[in-house]
């Protein structure tokens, strides 16, 4: 339907266009009935109307000046004047406006205003539709151009360069000038969360056109090129003439900020940008291309949001897998305190760990995966809760995951996810004193904790709190303890090099070989057999 604005400070009239003309039946939508000019003007920014019927005599503003400030606005805007026999000195003003029917308001009749309002409706149909047409032909061009781009990226980055004269022509027809003595500063555009924004906008090819799009408008630096090798990366080619006048490096820096939050603001789409070197020739411009092809490692240690000058990244030699167990036991302990805080500030602490010494990408995904699925199975199986877990949803949402910030925020959410759900189902299952009392226990997991201390410690008298223990559990106190004791001793054997006496020890036990025992009846094996089976 096509909008319609109404200004005229008599009431009558508008009374009577609002009530007479069958609006709705006609295909338009009475947007706004304005009394005066000031509000016609303010109608025409809010709505954006099609069609705006204006008096000329008017407080605050005239339909005249109304008109040709809406016209600034809205180049396509059609126009109506009312007007009386004494506004027509104004009529050559009207004209120079391009008004497009002009009507008295002593002769003014419905079938009068009806025949106007349909051969404008038709103009506007068929200027949509040219408009259509029009950009319909513009997508085809653009979307064939990006087909050259891209055939023209891939290419050079998959072929070699043998006859760098043929690479010239074809840059050239593309607006690259390296053969002129232009050089060029490559910047790789990497969408953040690529996998979340395939699912928003409905696949990676949807993902692209908006990308792409947004890119080519928003990105105003004279001569750049844009390049698309696949949907997650994105090239922009900046000339970079030699001057002493401009820091250029500056310059493109401005740019691609001011993009960035425009991209943000507007699409919500976080984007990141990484700089290479000036190239001057093709051999240098593919090597370069090549490199920020290959800006995994990098980028999942710069972070979201970032412009950065691409540069070798050591990895440490060393294991990171050495401080699992350490790391384990603090995010569990974090996640069954149930405290938000705490285990932001573990994640964090743990994140900080990893960043400054550079483990291997897939080694910290692999680290942080062990770890969920150790907490999802053990922590949760050993409460007897019923949960909904699927391990290969876990290993797709972390191996999608593209930096390490995004990665920690994973892993803050789970825990804290998995520390409400345990506290839910305490609260619904078991009393607070025994919940309370399991806590206390996983988290002391080295102390030597006796029944009677614990009854003790929730005012309870020992003979209740071990009956209302098993009604709750369906074990007793001492069963418990010992249950999450061998868990902790599994753990310790399959993470760490810890000998048998040592883990004793740490479990709280004096004699080792009761811990021994313990285990046997628990397992059906001793510690080392159980060590050697893993």
């Amino acid at each position: 339907m096509f909008k319609v604005v109404i200004a005229d400070d008599h009431y009558p009239v508008l009374d009577y266009l609002s009530h007479t003309i069958p609006w709705t039946k006609l295909g338009f939508e009475l947007s706004a009935l304005c009394s005066n000019g000031g509000e016609a003007w303010e109608a025409c920014l809010n709505e954006q109307p099609d069609i705006l019927i204006t008096d000329i005599g008017m407080p605050v503003m005239d339909g005249l000046d109304l008109i040709e400030k809406a016209r600034e606005a809205n180049p396509r805007l059609k126009t109506i004047i009312l007007s009386c026999h004494e506004d027509f000195q104004y009529a050559q003003r009207a004209v120079k406006l391009n008004v497009n029917d002009y009507i008295l308001k002593e002769s003014l009749r419905m079938e009068h205003v009806v025949t106007v309002l349909q051969q404008l409706a038709c103009a506007l149909a068929e200027e949509k539709q040219a408009e259509n047409h029009r950009l319909q032909l513009q997508n085809v061009v653009q979307q064939n151009l990006s087909v050259i781009h891209t055939r023209f990226i891939r290419k050079l980055l998959e072929q070699p360069i043998w006859n760098e004269a043929e690479w010239n022509d074809e840059a050239e027809r593309m607006g690259i000038h390296l053969r002129d003595g232009m050089p060029y500063l490559p910047v790789a555009v990497l969408p953040e969360r690529s996998f979340e924004l395939e699912g928003r906008f409905g696949g990676a090819m949807n993902m692209q056109f908006v990308i792409d799009n947004a890119l080519q408008e928003l990105v105003q630096y004279e001569g750049v090129i844009l390049l698309v090798p696949n949907e997650r990366q994105y090239f922009l080619l900046f000339p970079f003439p030699a001057t002493l006048k401009r820091n250029l490096h500056e310059d493109i820096r401005a740019e691609l900020k001011r993009v960035q939050q425009l991209v943000h603001r507007h699409l919500s789409i976080g984007i990141s940008f990484y700089r290479g070197e000036v190239a001057r020739d093709f051999l240098q411009l593919k090597k370069q291309l090549q490199d920020l092809m290959n800006v995994k490692m990098f980028r999942f240690y710069a972070g979201e949001l970032v412009y950065a000058e691409l540069r070798p990244l050591l990895t440490t030699k060393e294991d990171l897998f050495l401080h699992y167990a350490r790391a384990f036991q603090e995010l569990k302990d974090s996640m069954l305190g149930g405290e938000r805080t705490l285990i932001h500030t573990t994640v964090n602490r743990w994140g900080a760990f990893i960043q400054e010494r550079v483990y291997p990408v897939e080694s910290v995904k692999s680290w942080i995966l062990k770890m969920a699925l150790e907490l999802e199975l053990k922590y949760t199986v050993m409460q007897n809760f019923v949960i909904n877990f699927n391990s290969e949803l876990q290993q797709q949402q972390i191996a999608s995951i593209e930096t390490l910030k995004h990665l920690l925020e994973w892993l803050q959410i789970f825990l804290e996810e998995k520390a409400a759900d345990i506290q839910m189902l305490r609260d619904h299952t078991v009393r607070r004193e025994i919940a309370e009392a399991q806590r206390y226990i996983q988290t002391h997991i080295g102390e030597k904790i006796a029944m009677d201390e614990m009854a003790h410690r929730f005012n309870l008298n020992p003979s209740h709190f071990s009956r209302i223990f098993k009604q709750e559990t369906g074990g007793t106190f001492v069963e418990f303890v010992t249950r999450t004791k061998m868990e902790k001793a599994k753990e310790l054997l399959n993470q760490s090099d810890m000998t048998v006496v040592e883990i004793a020890e740490q479990l709280g036990y004096e004699h080792t070989s009761y811990f021994i025992k313990l285990f046997r009846n628990a397992s059906g094996m001793s510690p080392n057999e159980y060590r050697k089976s893993m």
